[in-house]
């Protein structure tokens, strides 16, 4: 009686090939997320630098003033302006400016490079009150408080030439009064 299957040495090669291509297959995977996220977060900038100055001058907003009503700060109200998703921003600044930005979420390596979370890149997108202007500037994207920073702070980064800084005027002069 002749017994019809799969030999051992067959089922070894099959998974040899597997693993193979699961070595390859995986981290083109993990690399065409972080492209992913980097260009939403992109989409997410672009849109976010047009939205504020139409909302500042349809509102008739001093951006040298208080925070909007029903904000708790200007960063709050840019998040909203917007139209972000929260599991991808968040607010924080850098300096007097504290909650007057906005900053992207990504896998950030902390503790040395031990472990991966989910943290904010740095300020991206500031609000100077005491200006008026609004600041685009890319070089905020902090890469030295998580260890290696992760591939999305880095790929983020690299997506912008350096010069890819912009500042854009919001205070009005007084001139136009309605």
């Amino acid at each position: 009686m002749k017994r019809s299957g799969f030999s051992m040495i067959e089922l070894v090669f099959v998974i040899v090939i597997l693993g193979v291509l699961a070595a390859v297959a995986v981290p083109r995977f993990v690399t065409t997320r972080t492209d992913a996220q980097v260009a939403m977060a992109r989409s997410d900038i672009a849109s976010t630098l047009k939205a504020i100055p139409a909302r500042v001058f349809a509102e008739n907003l001093d951006p040298t003033a208080s925070t909007p009503t029903g904000f708790s700060s200007w960063g709050d109200w840019m998040i909203d302006t917007g139209g972000l998703d929260r599991g991808r921003w968040q607010v924080g600044g850098n300096g007097a400016n504290g909650n007057n930005g906005i900053q992207p979420i990504g896998n950030v390596t902390q503790n040395g490079g031990s472990t991966n979370t989910t943290g904010g890149c740095g300020a991206v997108i500031v609000l100077d009150t005491t200006t008026g202007n609004l600041q685009f500037k890319p070089e905020n994207i902090n890469l030295s408080n998580h260890g290696n920073a992760g591939t999305f702070c880095k790929a983020l980064k690299e997506s912008y030439p350096s010069g890819s800084n912009r500042i854009i005027h919001l205070a009005t002069t007084g001139a136009v009064k309605f």
